[in-house]
């Protein structure tokens, strides 16, 4: 009897085995991960979208006790001598902090505005909806939205 002599039948996995595993496991990862990171891109919007109709509702607002709708965002209302003077009572940051909120310069008049909302931080990769816009306007009242995927 040779005790020295290795079994044949012995469980277990060859090295082989095991980079073939560790092999499709990498791959499937590399084709998971895109995916998974563009689905979380898509729901931080949701981020962005919550704050552009906070800056609506806000403009509104302003617009009641003004003759414009303000060029500018900050801690309180304030109703200059023209839109470009103005400032309505909005954050500039949406609530989870995944975009900067705006109005698009020279877009504020008395029938009209843009809100910009932009990414960034972790969102700044969202190339796709960078940046995201909403016009408010006699033409467009419930907004001309653009790009119009990312709304």
């Amino acid at each position: 009897m040779n005790r020295h002599k290795t079994d044949q039948n012995s469980n277990g996995f060859t090295l082989i085995e095991l980079l073939i595993v560790v092999a499709i496991v990498g791959i499937l990862a590399a084709v998971a991960y895109p995916s998974y990171q563009e689905s979380v891109r898509q729901s931080r919007r949701a981020d962005g979208v919550a704050a552009a109709l906070a800056i609506q509702v806000a403009q509104e607002q302003f617009r009641g006790n003004c003759p414009y709708y303000a060029q500018s965002l900050g801690a309180s209302n304030v109703c200059g001598a023209n839109a470009g003077a103005s400032t309505a009572q909005a954050a500039t940051t949406s609530r989870e902090g995944y975009y900067a909120l705006s109005i698009q310069p020279g877009s504020a008049t008395g029938n009209s505005y843009t809100i910009v909302v932009d990414p960034q931080g972790q969102q700044a990769t969202d190339s796709t909806c960078k940046p995201m816009t909403i016009t408010y306007n006699s033409s467009n009242p419930n907004g001309l939205k653009a790009p119009a995927v990312c709304w």
